[in-house]
């Protein structure tokens, strides 16, 4: 089902595309349906969330599909999206009903003019939920993902990032992205907060 929804979003994207329409999809309940654009060097979408509850956006590296840009569109709200070169386009429903979505390909796209990246590092690893609890977990700058439970987040953050647990109203800082961490590393998140915790009550 997810090949098939994947090939029929490139033909939209090339045909509306090229008439500059607003095309309208709609994504299937706990369905992650992601669209590369393979022909362009990168692009800029607008997106349109037309249901009731939040649509999942990212733009993935297509390599590693490690996270670079990630947000929730709320209901009734709109929002313009760069998509770098080497990156695709994801849309996700973790809802039990099905989600409306419109969106329009932007031209002037600056994909390549991201050839001359910041210096800082970046660590391509993954965060692992293995508890039975949904984790809200704060990246300042980069995104806020409330990650489910048993799951796992692709990130792509740059060396000092903080990662912070939103534990009842306030921030508990849980990682500092360092060189120690490989690339393709799963790091789980029950043990840097019971590590944090830990040092918050000494």
């Amino acid at each position: 089902m997810k090949k098939i929804l994947f090939i029929y979003l490139i033909a939209t994207f090339y045909a509306f595309g090229q008439k500059g329409e607003r095309s309208t999809l709609i994504i299937p309940p706990k369905q992650v349906v992601q669209i590369d654009y393979p022909l362009y060097q990168g692009f800029n979408v607008k997106i349109w969330n037309e249901s009731k509850f939040v649509l999942g956006v990212s733009a993935r590296e297509k390599v590693t599909d490690s996270v670079c840009k990630s947000f929730g569109l709320e209901k009734g709200k709109n929002e313009l999206l760069e998509v770098n070169k080497g990156m695709y386009l994801q849309f996700e429903n973790r809802f039990l009903a099905p989600l409306k979505v419109s969106y329009t390909l932007r031209k002037g796209s600056t994909g390549n003019k991201k050839t001359t990246e910041s210096i800082t590092p970046q660590r391509a690893f993954y965060l692992e939920n293995n508890t039975a609890q949904t984790l809200p977990l704060r990246i300042p700058g980069v995104m806020n993902p409330n990650l489910t439970p048993f799951s796992r987040s692709g990130v792509n953050l740059t060396n000092g990032q903080k990662v912070y647990l939103d534990l009842n109203g306030k921030r508990l800082l849980i990682l500092t992205v360092t060189d120690s961490i490989p690339h393709g590393a799963r790091i789980d998140l029950a043990f840097l907060i019971n590590q944090a915790l830990n040092q918050a009550n000494n």
